[in-house]
């Protein structure tokens, strides 16, 4: 959260202590105790909302991994064909397993994705070729599981992003219902007590006040140091 909301639901949070401590005043009144009772579902809604949103997320480090793992595996088997290229003087295959590990760097995450899928559809084809250097099912297996791991992961980070978009707004739509119960309902009619119990509503409206937070934390000030020496 911003702190702008961080101190809105830190108000909500003193008001809604202020209103529990003093329940023997107010819970004879059936709407407010509605109202209260939704107000504090709220607050509870959005402390959720927000663990959500403030929670770190691996997926970019998730995608990161799975990439290496790719062009490692990927590498290595296109070194093998690359020496099939050679030996059958096969330009094609030569052209598209020419790739340094710098150059698989270098590489975007479709670009990447698409030679894995056309170097693992050759590999699979030429198994018996591959065998004689020493590339068994086991190394087609972990390029195929690598690049599946890769394709799964290459779009997370940007579902995390919307995710995160998500949740910002459905947290600040969570703060204006909470605002709009204390203005429209709760305020009101803790009004209504106004004669009876005029120290209640005064505390009250000094638990609605929303703090600055960040203004009041001010940086601290170094010691002075001794008076100069006369």
């Amino acid at each position: 959260m911003d702190t702008q909301s961080t101190n809105r639901v830190t108000m909500f949070k003193t008001v809604s202590r202020y209103l529990d401590q003093k329940q023997l005043i107010w819970n004879t009144m059936t709407p407010l105790q509605t109202a209260v009772t939704t107000f504090n579902d709220r607050i509870n809604d959005i402390d959720a909302a927000a663990q959500k949103q403030e929670t770190p997320s691996g997926a970019a480090t998730d995608k990161a991994s799975a990439r290496d793992d790719l062009e490692d595996v990927l590498f290595l088997t296109s070194e093998a064909l690359s020496v099939l290229a050679h030996n059958n003087r096969d330009e094609d295959l030569a052209a598209l397993t020419d790739l340094t590990p710098s150059g698989l760097d270098r590489m975007t995450d479709e670009q990447l994705s698409n030679r894995a899928m056309q170097i693992l559809t050759i590999a699979d084809a030429r198994k018996t070729e591959l065998a004689t250097l020493h590339v068994t099912q086991a190394n087609l297996d972990e390029l195929n599981t690598a690049l599946a791991d890769f394709n799964a992961a290459k779009n997370e980070p940007r579902r995390s992003t919307v995710e995160r978009k998500t949740q910002t707004e459905s947290l600040a739509e969570l703060i204006r219902g909470a605002s709009g119960i204390l203005r429209n309902q709760i305020d009101p009619m803790v009004n209504l007590f106004s004669r009876s119990q005029p120290d209640f509503v005064a505390n009250y409206r000094g638990a609605r006040v929303i703090v600055d937070r960040a203004a009041t934390h001010k940086a601290v000030k170094p010691p002075a140091g001794p008076p100069p020496a006369h």
